[in-house]
């Protein structure tokens, strides 16, 4: 039975995760083989209704799977903006750390930067209305690299200007003693207009 309802969070099956719950309401927060929830699969492939039935059911929004993620940063590494809304505005922990060190933000901070999107960026450093839980802009994830290290390094100039006009502190080091702003990211001309535009929107460091 809680292999059925993982499989239909998974598959967008909105209507047999529904008769599954009411039948027993313990399948809601059920974990599988991998540790996950349903919540964690449906946050995984953008099922954006079977999300929003569970949170209403009330799912744990910040139980973490087997690997030690939360179905925050599953949705935002996946990509899936509206997911992260709608988790975000269940009170999931946009500071919670993975087994890996890296909060939401970061991971969504290094898809931003990878992917030219500032809306999860905007999303996540204005949240949605009633939630006071404020992002940390200064944590760095193993290796020190705070969000806007990783802004810097892939280059992505708006993301760290939205960073830096947030609060984001330019003098943090990482362990290797580098501030974002002396990254090598991508090298060359491209990282050189990188700085020149966060230098003219934000001043220098």
């Amino acid at each position: 039975m809680s292999l059925s309802v993982h499989s239909a969070a998974q598959n967008h099956q909105l209507s047999l995760v529904r008769a599954l719950v009411t039948e027993n309401p313990k399948l809601i927060d059920e974990t599988d083989a991998d540790g996950r929830t349903p919540l964690h699969w449906a946050a995984s492939v953008g099922a954006t209704e079977v999300v929003r039935y569970l949170i209403d059911q009330g799912t744990d929004v910040t139980k973490v799977d087997g690997i030690g993620w939360a179905a925050l940063h599953i949705s935002a590494s996946a990509g899936h903006e509206e997911i992260v809304h709608e988790l975000i505005g269940a009170g999931a922990d946009v500071n919670q750390r993975n087994d890996k060190g890296i909060t939401p933000l970061c991971d969504i901070s290094h898809r931003a930067a990878t992917t030219g999107s500032t809306g999860f960026i905007s999303l996540l450093l204005h949240p949605p209305e009633g939630v006071t839980t404020k992002p940390r802009l200064n944590t760095g994830d193993r290796v020190g690299n705070t969000p806007l290290h990783l802004a810097m390094e892939s280059a992505h100039a708006e993301v760290a200007v939205l960073l830096i006009e947030a609060g984001a502190d330019r003098g943090r080091t990482n362990v290797e003693d580098i501030t974002p702003e002396n990254v090598d990211g991508v090298g060359g001309e491209e990282q050189r207009r990188v700085k020149q535009y966060v230098i003219a929107h934000c001043g220098p460091p």
